[in-house]
């Protein structure tokens, strides 16, 4: 009998590999190279794997290293796009933000603008149908509503001047409030209220 112990004759790399498949123990009447052969011969076949297995990871690892490396890239490159589009999608709500802001001072101020352009038609209005023989005392603009208070010289310039009002398109619901007798320096006048709805601004 040939007894051989690859892990306790050899160092390095035979040592390593004695101690990862332990003895290799044949029986010969007398050969011992054919002994040698057949130890060789199962020691290459059971290093066929491991040799395998090391040729496909030297192929393979550092075209997989590789590509692993070119995702981190590009995973680096998105999130530095996706961080630069979130200020610039906070830019453009603050900017939107702002746009409405401005724009309801520009419509506010439209109504304004309208609301005095309505007034002004209104007391234009008042210059030009108000009676000869009547004059007004107090005019009150309200955002709705018109008031306004006079005197005349009979209820002919006071009925004269409702009509005159309620057939213009500036107003509407044209009413008389009162009208009652006043006495001013030794004259007996009429002193009258109207009341009327104003146009309504688009």
């Amino acid at each position: 009998m040939i007894k051989i112990n690859l892990a306790s004759n050899q160092v390095g790399t035979n040592a390593a590999l004695g101690a990862q498949f332990g003895d290799v123990i044949l029986e010969d009447g007398g050969g011992s190279d054919e002994a040698r052969k057949e130890a060789l011969k199962r020691l290459v076949i059971l290093l066929i794997p491991a040799l395998g297995l090391y040729a496909y990871q030297e192929q393979h690892v550092p075209e997989l290293q590789a590509r692993l490396g070119s995702l981190q890239t590009t995973l680096s490159e998105l999130e530095n796009y996706n961080s630069k589009q979130a200020a610039s999608v906070a830019e453009i709500k603050k900017f939107k933000e702002d746009e409405a802001i401005i724009e309801a001072r520009i419509s506010a101020l439209d109504k304004i603008s309208r609301d005095r352009s309505r007034e002004i038609r209104v007391i234009d209005l008042m210059q030009q149908v108000i009676p000869e023989k009547a004059w007004l005392t107090k005019i009150t603009l309200n955002p709705d509503r018109m008031n306004v208070q006079g005197l005349g010289l009979s209820d002919f310039e006071v009925s004269q001047f409702l009509e005159a009002l309620t057939k213009s398109v500036f107003l509407m619901d044209v009413n008389l409030v009162n009208s009652t007798e006043v006495t001013l320096d030794g004259m007996i006048l009429k002193k009258f209220e109207i009341s009327a709805v104003l146009e309504r601004t688009p």
